[in-house]
This record gives C-alpha cells, sequence and structure tokens, in this order.
C-alpha cells in the first residue's frame, strides 16, 4: 500500500457530512498518511478535510429544483473536476446526494484512481437501471440498509451492507448534554415539531405545524412543541411562533437532539435522517412528506414503492404513518397525532416494530470503522 494516500471526499448535505465526519475519523486512524480534499460541512471540516466550496450549494431537493438550477450544477461538476484532476487522488470518495455525485463519478471514468459511493440511491423505488450504469464506474458501494445489496450484487458491483450508523449512537442512552428542564416534567404533554434541515421544507412545512399545534393546545392546555433545527433557520423558527400564544421551546444545538428527541412524547416531522434518529430515540412519529407539484407529479409516475420512511422498507410493512402532499393539512395531522395520543396500544405497536427495525440496520462492527477498512483495501 503507498504511503501517503490522498483522498478527495464529497458530502451534499448535513446527513453526509455526519456520515463524512466520521469516516475521515476513522480512515486517519487505519492510515496515518491520509490527505482530504473535497467537499464537505463542518463534521468533515472539523476532521481536517479542506472543503473547495461550501456543501449548502449542493443542497438541492426534488427533480424541478434540480431542473431549475442545472446552470449551477454543471458549474459546480466543472469546478470539482478541475480540483480532482489538480489533486490526482488515489481515491475518489462520494457520500448520498446521488445527482451530483454519481454523474461526477461517472464522468471521471477516465481518471485513474478508486472510487467508492457511500449510500445506495433509491434504485428500489425508481431508476433501477442506476444499478447496472454504477457497476460500471464503481469500485465499492457501501449501503446502509440490508435490503439494499442485492440490487446491486446483482450487477457485480462490490457491495457491502455496513449498517447505519445512528444505529450505534449511544447518546440515546448517555449523555452529558443540557437537558431542557421542562422535558422532565411528566405533567405536561411534549411534541417535538421538525420541520426538515432545508429552508424549501421548512417554509413548506412549519405554518402547517403551528397550525397543527395550535389545534393540539386547545385540546390540552398542559403542553409543549419543542424544536430542534440548524443555526441559520432558529430566528426564521422563532418568527413563525411570533404570536402564536403557544409554549415552546426552539435549540440550535445538536446535541440537545438527544434528549428532546428521547423524552418527547411524540414527534412530528419531515421525512428524512430524522426519521432514523426518532426511531433510534425510540419515539413514536407521523412523517409527512411535501414537494412541490411538479416534482410530486413525476415522483408518482416514476415511484415503484408506497413509502417514504426507509423503516417501514426494512420492515416490510408500513408501521410508521405517513401523509403526502395535499395530506400534510392541519386536520389530517391533528386526527392522526390525536389518534396515537389516546391510544397507548397503537403507540406501543409502533415502538415495537422500531425497535426490530433498529436491530435490522445493525451490523457486526461500527459501519464507520467497517467503511473505512473496506476502501483502504481497495488500495493494498
Amino acid at each position: 500500500m503507498k504511503k501517503n494516500i490522498r483522498i478527495f471526499i464529497i458530502a451534499g448535505e448535513k446527513s453526509g457530512d455526519e456520515l463524512g465526519g466520521a469516516l475521515i475519523h476513522e480512515l486517519k486512524k487505519v492510515s496515518n498518511n491520509v490527505e482530504f480534499l473535497g467537499i464537505g460541512g463542518n463534521k468533515m471540516i472539523d476532521q481536517g478535510l479542506n472543503s473547495i466550496i461550501n456543501i449548502k450549494l449542493l443542497s438541492i431537493m426534488g427533480i424541478t429544483e434540480v431542473l431549475l438550477k442545472i446552470p449551477k450544477v454543471l458549474k459546480l461538476l466543472k469546478l470539482t473536476e478541475k480540483e480532482i484532476l489538480k489533486f490526482k487522488p488515489d481515491i475518489l470518495i462520494t457520500i448520498d446526494s446521488p445527482g451530483f455525485n454519481l454523474r461526477l463519478q461517472n464522468k471521471l471514468q477516465y481518471i485513474e484512481m478508486k472510487r467508492v459511493h457511500y449510500v445506495a440511491p433509491s434504485v428500489w423505488a425508481w431508476k433501477s437501471y442506476r444499478a447496472k450504469k454504477m457497476s460500471k464506474y464503481l469500485d465499492l458501494l457501501l449501503v446502509l440498509f440490508p435490503f439494499e445489496k442485492k440490487f446491486f450484487s446483482k450487477e457485480g458491483l462490490s457491495t457491502v451492507f455496513v449498517g447505519h450508523p445512528i444505529a450505534y449512537d449511544n447518546h440515546y442512552v448517555n449523555n452529558e448534554f443540557y437537558n431542557e428542564k421542562s422535558l422532565n416534567n411528566k405533567n405536561i404533554l411534549k411534541i417535538a415539531l421538525l420541520p426538515g434541515s432545508r429552508l424549501s421544507e421548512i417554509k413548506k412545512l412549519f405554518p402547517i405545524f403551528i397550525n397543527t399545534a395550535k389545534m393540539l393546545s386547545k385540546r390540552n392546555r398542559a403542553i409543549k412543541f419543542y424544536v430542534v433545527t440548524l443555526k441559520e433557520y432558529k430566528n426564521l423558527i422563532l418568527e413563525m411562533f411570533q404570536g402564536s400564544e403557544l409554549n415552546y421551546y426552539v435549540t440550535d444545538s445538536m446535541e440537545e437532539k438527544y434528549n428532546i428527541y428521547t423524552k418527547v412524547d411524540f414527534a412530528l416531522c419531515a421525512s428524512g435522517t430524522v426519521t432514523m434518529e426518532l426511531a433510534k430515540a425510540l419515539t413514536p412519529m407521523l412523517v409527512v412528506y411535501k414537494l412541490n407539484y411538479l416534482t410530486w407529479f413525476i415522483v408518482k409516475l416514476m415511484v415503484k414503492v408506497k413509502t417514504a420512511t426507509i423503516l417501514n422498507l426494512v420492515l416490510e410493512k408500513n408501521i410508521i404513518p405517513e401523509l403526502f402532499q395535499q395530506e400534510v393539512n392541519p386536520n389530517n395531522i391533528f386526527n392522526v397525532l390525536n389518534n396515537y395520543l389516546s391510544n397507548k396500544e397503537l403507540i406501543n405497536e409502533q415502538l415495537s416494530n422500531i425497535k426490530i427495525a433498529i436491530n435490522k440496520i445493525q451490523n457486526n462492527e461500527n459501519p464507520s470503522i467497517m467503511s473505512a477498512n473496506n476502501i483502504i483495501n481497495l488500495l493494498k
């Protein structure tokens, strides 16, 4: 194996940055001389990544949103390709964000280096042809969920199920992070409102969440709402609460999420990584999914599965309730929440299934360690 390893690594979203930070940490343990260049957020930068651009430039959601930003995406692709050519990496690692990352991996087939992608695109839901295409230009695919491996292995792509890092996160059981005092109050009903980590999601969903919260407050006066958001969106969330007369607590501390997710009675959330975090915290949830109309129309035509929640796919049954598009309104959300909050059996059924799902997404060792070892083995 070469003494100095150059790794170009890219994550395009907050969840990818989390994975990337943990992966860089383990790669540095496996090999002393590793140099990292790429695109990432605070977690990856804290681990020593030199990021060529701000990660937010790659955070694009939905089909039509991507179409509107094609010139910007093409410009970023060109810039990244140029930096990779200059850096001459031994390995190119891309994390999630398949629209950008897999396009880049495919584009750079002519460069002599190993190619790894971490987090499988959802070929089980749509664009199944991607599995065959990926086998032509990737050396290794690292997947988070056990059911994903078969879709890529059958196309001859070396695929390793590493497990999901959230399933190994012990901070939900033990931590010394700040614990908001009201979380220990057994006399109030505690509801988490989690509208997502993108500005577009927050603008679409949070006004609906607030109207639902008002309905819940009329039904139960001893109720408090908890929001975990990114620093850049905290003021917007606080503004949206103004004049609502709701009892609420908003934090932008990612450390506080562990105690909030664990101690609330129920969570209303956007589809995404947060569903995994709530599952690990053993908190019942309702997942909502709202895209712009054109994106939704295209998704409806192309998607092969009837759930947007990955844990439902792991369980092979829709145990976590979901609302889509026009269904995402205060009345519908209120009815689902009220149904759960007044039916302990319904909550217990969801939680017992969530426990099974969390066990299914664990492997023999920590995903970041397993991923780092598999990546370094490519150079042997």
